[in-house]
């Protein structure tokens, strides 16, 4: 099982993070939240195995750059 919470630093990566994570791995539970004003962005995901391990790499792969926790 996966589970940790992406900090995207702009909307342009929020949007593709969470448009990426929804269509690629549709069974991953997924909460998102945004603030345009603020510039405050957070993506929370969990998925379980045997997705996790996918889930984990394609972020590596994609979005690298973006902090996880």
């Amino acid at each position: 099982m996966a589970s940790f919470t992406l900090r995207p630093s702009d909307r342009e990566e929020f949007d593709s993070l969470l448009g990426g994570i929804v269509q690629q791995f549709p069974d991953a539970q997924v909460e998102a939240a945004h603030n345009d004003t603020w510039n405050s962005y957070r993506v929370d995901v969990s998925c379980a195995d045997p997705a996790a391990g996918p889930l984990i790499a394609w972020l590596l792969d994609s979005h690298a750059s973006c902090p996880r926790t």
